[in-house]
């Protein structure tokens, strides 16, 4: 897995007025905390640290007062409407100790069922992996060839080597449906929907 590169400023202001400051600065507030440490509030260029935000990077980072960290995206608070970064949490790993994160779901092979007219259904899109940081796996794929219409797969007969999945063993990954059963389905879905109704946008925090 590549490893990203990543600066930061230590901040000592807190605050939403601050926080408001800094995004129209170009920057983005975010607070470092893990392995049993203070946490340390930070001052990050807002394209650098978008970058840093997709997937499970393993990221270097190099704080204004010269100490180094190895560290991992713990959580990024977006815009709802521009996805803009809003607030960034990152948390310090050791290399040599297990992690838990989410990793995608991916679904490989021509399920059976499909050429008897079945309709293979993804129900679960991501799960919860437990490994070495740098045995995270970009995603799990899971081969779905055998499945016939009216077969399941579960996430526990899913073989993932030396990676612990902690998601529920029982949770459906994906299943092949007869045709009948999905339209009614489908049918269901849209006598019951409602329109949606937006309320006002409530005012954003930093999370700390």
């Amino acid at each position: 897995m590549d490893r990203l590169q990543l600066k930061a400023d230590i901040r000592e202001q807190k605050g939403k007025g601050v926080a408001r400051k800094l995004r129209r600065e170009g920057f983005v507030p975010g607070v470092l905390y893990g392995l049993d440490q203070e946490p340390v509030n930070l001052k990050l260029d807002a394209k650098e640290a978008s970058r840093v935000t997709g997937g499970n990077a393993i990221i270097d980072l190099t704080l204004s007062n010269g100490e180094k960290e190895t560290v991992m995206v713990k959580d990024a608070q977006l815009e709802p409407v521009k996805k803009d970064l809003l607030h960034i949490d990152l948390y310090r790993i050791n290399m040599n100790e297990k992690v838990t994160v989410e990793v995608p779901v991916e679904l490989v092979g021509t399920a059976a069922g499909t050429r008897e007219g079945g309709i293979l259904e993804q129900i679960l899109r991501e799960v919860e992996v437990e490994c070495l940081p740098t045995n995270i796996p970009d995603k799990i794929e899971v081969d779905v060839t055998e499945l016939k219409v009216g077969q399941s797969l579960n996430i526990g007969e899913v073989d993932t080597g030396d990676i612990t999945i902690l998601t529920d063993a029982s949770e459906t990954v994906a299943t092949v449906v007869a045709p009948e059963t999905a339209s009614a389905e489908d049918a269901e879905e849209e006598e019951i929907t409602e329109p949606e109704v937006i309320g006002e946008e409530a005012e954003d925090e930093e999370a700390e």
